[in-house]
């Protein structure tokens, strides 16, 4: 993209301010002489004419966009839980995944004298979001061949079988997770992990096909993966969460315990970065306010709503295209408050992406700025787009309005509730610009 040289000696030119919520223009120099507004009265409401000290407002147009086909193949984290959102509705995640063999061909000798003490399935936290309470796990075999070939989305499913690998005699698959505490396997402590028993028939299943495996391709024959899910039922609002499982790494496994001539042993089958794993997240936010803004985009003007996978904030500035074409743009900022209390379980996401379309009637999208931090303080996003706004005046994009998502929009369930241009609450969105005529 073709930007534009700021040339250092200013003297012979004008400087100006623009905000979005109030268009105040500065003059920068030692007259004091009132000029008329730069901008022209058709980038106005009709009958409105500003001088350098005057204030008029200047209409930000928010809404929320759905999606309807996000990838969730390898996800930085697997999604687990479930959560009833007061303003999103209801959140429900679980995965698919492979798991393989931590060794090949593993001699367990006479499996006739091997005695199966327990079977764990084990998952590192990497986060969560929502609240810590009893969720009730489960996990099946699946039954179709998972293919890195195929492309896998939040609503894709795979085949499984229908025995239930969780023991339910004691309802062993009702736990609290615990995402802050480390875990005692043994005589270790190790990082904060989920474990959900698995039912022994299936992990004595599990040592003959490892036996009779010489590779992964061929264990994966026998056992082509898991899904791992949650059956909760109806939850009240606010209750209920979803875990971020870091499944990549060491700790996260299924590991058989067995014992074989009265020594205690144990085996691993282990989830790589090689392993065919996506996530499986379903909303329902029917009768809520998102759906509302959803279907009567007027309706964003009071709050407008992004959530992951499923719906991005949208923002349209028209009067962009009412600038000057002969400017150079030192500053564009803007400024997105949200309603947000300290301490709520579900907080807006820490950082945000921020992408446009290139050209009316094109789908493709661009990143304007893929990291945008959330500042606890203000309350808000701020994100620089001055180069987003030279290069509309510069023809080298179109004026297509911004979207606004999480960033790790197809790996969370994060979401965020904006102030729109007509909130009640103390901030509306503000667009300030700065630029010099030429």
């Amino acid at each position: 993209m073709r930007i534009t040289r700021i040339v250092d000696n200013l003297s012979w030119r004008k400087v100006f301010l623009l905000s979005a919520a109030f268009f105040i223009l500065l003059s920068v120099g030692v007259s004091c002489k009132k000029k008329r507004n730069p901008v022209g009265s058709d980038a106005l409401p009709p009958g409105t004419l500003m001088s350098s000290d005057g204030v008029d407002t200047f209409a930000l147009y928010t809404y929320t966009e759905e999606e309807d086909s996000i990838v969730s193949m390898d996800p930085q984290f697997n999604l687990l839980g479930s959560y009833n959102d007061p303003v999103f509705g209801q959140v429900d995640a679980g995965f698919y995944t492979q798991i393989t063999l931590s060794g090949f061909s593993p001699d367990f000798g006479d499996l006739n004298e091997v005695a199966i003490d327990s079977c764990v399935l084990a998952f590192e936290f990497g986060g969560y979001y929502g609240e810590l309470s009893d969720q009730l796990f489960e996990v099946y075999e699946v039954t179709e061949e998972l293919t890195r070939d195929s492309t896998y989305y939040h609503y894709s499913t795979a085949a499984t079988d229908i025995q239930q690998l969780v023991p339910t005699a004691n309802n062993e698959g009702l736990i609290t997770p615990d995402p802050l505490t480390g875990a005692i396997v043994g005589d270790d402590t190790l990082d904060p992990q989920l474990r959900i028993p698995i039912d022994t028939t299936f992990a004595r299943d599990l040592l003959v096909l490892a036996s009779n495996s010489a590779d992964d391709e061929t264990f994966l024959d026998g056992l082509k993966g898991l899904h791992v899910k949650v059956n909760n039922g109806m939850q009240n609002p606010n209750e209920g969460g979803v875990f971020y499982l870091t499944s990549a790494t060491s700790d996260s496994k299924l590991t058989v315990y067995y014992t074989v001539n009265g020594e205690q042993e144990e085996f691993d089958f282990i989830i790589t970065n090689d392993a065919v794993d996506f996530n499986n997240v379903t909303f329902d936010y029917s009768g809520t306010q998102v759906e509302q803004v959803i279907n009567d985009s007027t309706l964003g003007q009071d709050e407008y709503f992004a959530q992951s996978f499923v719906t991005r904030a949208k923002i349209d500035f028209p009067s962009i295209d009412n600038l000057p074409k002969d400017i150079i743009i030192h500053e564009a900022t803007l400024e997105l408050p949200l309603t947000y209390f300290t301490g709520d379980k579900l907080y807006p996401s820490s950082e945000i992406s921020v992408s446009s379309r290139l050209f009316d009637g094109d789908d493709t999208k661009y990143i304007v700025d893929a990291s945008v931090p959330f500042s606890q303080t203000e309350k808000s996003y701020t994100i620089n787009l001055r180069t987003y706004v030279q290069n509309v005046l510069n023809g080298e994009v179109d004026n297509n309005g911004l979207f606004i998502s999480p960033r790790l929009f197809n790996t969370t369930t994060e979401r965020i509730i904006f102030n729109g241009s007509n909130t009640l609450n103390k901030k509306a969105p503000k667009l300030n610009i700065v630029y010099t005529k030429l």
